[in-house]
């Protein structure tokens, strides 16, 4: 065979196996709901497929197919990760039965019971020790009859003398201080304590625990903060999921894995919040937001004040971070002395009075000429951060005036 006919023979070859490899896709993309779901579930379970069997078969002809024909196909999430979203959000509602079969299936998808067993145990923190301890009991009754050796090696990493500073290790990348921020005020510097048993126990004991690493950790509290339908915590884990590296597409996947366990409005909800967090601007400011604002009875809505310089003769200045969360802004008020924002994070608005609405971004001055009626704060959906700087001190007063009306807002 000469070298004109060897590569003619080669190219029908590679294309009749590229021919091929279309076809075997196409027919996957052309297979239907059932045999989908067919095919998960028998890989998940070991068992045959039946959705006639049992009492209600119509029930479990539905939620079958819907889950496995499905929700499965949803994202490009793998069935193990599938399965310990899934494991997860069974162990925080408690439905034992269905998490003894879930816990079988998610060893079926190849996971060790080292990894079973910190999917569990990475719950607590979130809903309590008796909850899990439940949920530990049937995973050990599952491991019982696979014949699996309890217990199982030990996988804690930290020590008494380390634990706090591992967690933090952990902690701060993904977190910062907001929870050591949002507590400070309680009675007896009783929110510090609180926040070192954070970083001990939640980021310490269970963070730094060999079997998973951070990105799946991360994952798996989204599911039980979806499960329990804690907005302002999901808020932040998503944040924290998309620091760890997990991609907006898994984070997606993983709220819709919960969706069939949790409903569509617990669902709905996860995917608004999704989308307020990624369509939010950068809120990382370099200073920490502080306390409640003790003049807010001159704002409307909630905002946090971080007096850095404070108003004295020795330095003749006074200097404040201020931080508003979503449309929140101050009354109308004006500065005899005139006042200068440095903007450090979010997105915010700026209007004096008679003038058109300012966008203000991370980066932008503001110069307020003295005895200029202004108001300034968040946009309607960002967070807002800017450094205050009083000038003119110390001929420099605030007349507080009227709340801006949500029609000179918007």
């Amino acid at each position: 065979m000469n070298f004109k006919n060897t590569l003619a023979f080669a190219l029908i070859v590679a294309l009749l196996e590229f021919n091929t490899l279309c076809v075997f896709s196409l027919e996957r993309n052309k297979m239907t709901r059932e045999q989908v779901c067919k095919d998960n579930f028998e890989t998940l379970f070991k068992s045959q497929w039946n959705p006639n069997v049992g009492n209600d078969p119509e029930m479990m002809s539905i939620l079958q197919k819907y889950i496995f024909g499905e929700v499965f196909t949803i994202g490009e999430l793998d069935n193990k990760t599938r399965e310990m979203l899934t494991v997860t959000t069974l162990v925080v509602q408690q439905t034992m039965p269905q998490l003894k079969a879930h816990i079988n299936a998610l060893l079926n998808t190849g996971a060790t019971p080292n990894e079973v067993r910190e999917v569990i145990y990475q719950c607590a923190p979130f809903i309590g020790f008796p909850k899990t301890l439940n949920a530990i009991e049937v995973m050990n009754e599952v491991f019982a009859q696979r014949n699996i050796q309890l217990p199982l090696k030990n996988s804690a990493v930290t020590n008494e003398k380390n634990r706090y500073e591992k967690g933090l290790e952990i902690q701060k990348p993904l977190y910062g201080d907001e929870i050591k921020d949002s507590l400070m005020g309680l009675p007896d510097n009783v929110g510090d304590r609180v926040a070192r048993l954070l970083s001990e126990v939640c980021f310490g004991d269970f963070y730094t625990r060999e079997g998973l690493d951070l990105k799946t950790r991360e994952l798996l509290v989204l599911a039980i903060l979806i499960t329990d339908g804690t907005e302002n915590t999901l808020k932040s884990h998503i944040k924290g999921n998309l620091k760890a590296g997990n991609t907006k597409e898994d984070i997606v996947s993983a709220i819709i894995q919960c969706m069939p366990y949790v409903g569509f409005s617990k669902t709905f909800k996860a995917l608004y919040v999704f989308k307020d967090v990624v369509g939010e601007p950068n809120m990382q400011q370099p200073f920490s937001q502080g306390e409640i604002n003790p003049y807010g009875k001159y704002f409307t809505g909630t905002t946090h004040l971080n007096m850095l310089v404070q108003r004295d003769d020795m330095w003749n200045s006074s200097i404040g971070n201020v931080t508003f969360e979503k449309g929140a802004r101050t009354n109308w008020h004006k500065h005899s002395g005139g006042q200068i924002l440095l903007v450090t994070a979010g997105e915010g608005r700026y209007q004096e009075k008679g003038k058109e609405i300012q966008i203000l971004k991370a980066g932008d001055v503001v110069k307020i000429p003295k005895d200029v009626i202004h108001w300034h704060g968040a946009a309607p959906y960002s967070q807002f951060a800017h450094i205050s700087i009083e000038t003119n001190i110390p001929d420099n007063n605030t007349t507080w005036l009227e709340p801006v009306s949500d029609v000179e807002y918007k």
